[in-house]
């Protein structure tokens, strides 16, 4: 169980490590990280599988994928439900996060899906993925459509 919690530890910090990666920070073979994650998600832990490698589900991977990408200005690929229970992948440019109505927190982004800022609710964010790809700073334009986003 340690070596499980340890596995569990190294997603939190990391984000998302291949099989391989994990094996090496926890000194064991690729296939018993690929057990250990089926043991995981039976009992419970949210894991999923990337196409960089496993990872977290969940509001704090989410926060952090958020996090990464409007430090490192990089794309952010999402799973976000809307109000009617309908969930959509899109790949965003985050600009800001902040707390809004209600308690809530929200991202304000460029949605390349509807080529338009959009504003999502974290908690309608099923998971996120910090893309390599970079985006370039924003032109007038765009900051302009963002600060009208947040009521600017």
């Amino acid at each position: 169980m340690k070596r499980r919690d340890a596995l569990v530890k190294e997603l939190e910090s990391a984000g998302c490590l291949s099989a391989r990666e994990l094996a090496s920070r926890l000194g064991v073979s690729k296939s018993t990280v690929v057990r250990d994650v089926a043991k995981l998600r039976e009992a419970g832990v949210p894991i999923r599988l990337d196409q960089g490698g496993y990872a977290l589900a969940g509001p704090d991977s989410v926060k952090r994928a958020i996090d990464r990408a409007l430090r490192g200005r990089h794309v952010l690929r999402l799973e976000y439900v809307n109000s009617k229970g309908v969930p959509t992948v899109r790949d965003v440019e985050p600009s800001i996060c902040l707390g809004g109505r209600g308690g809530h927190w929200y991202l304000v982004a460029w949605c390349r899906l509807r080529d338009d800022v959009r504003v999502f609710r974290l908690d309608r964010i099923s998971w996120a993925e910090v893309m390599d790809e970079r985006f370039p700073e924003p032109g007038r334009d765009r900051l302009a459509e963002l600060a009208e986003a947040v009521g600017g």
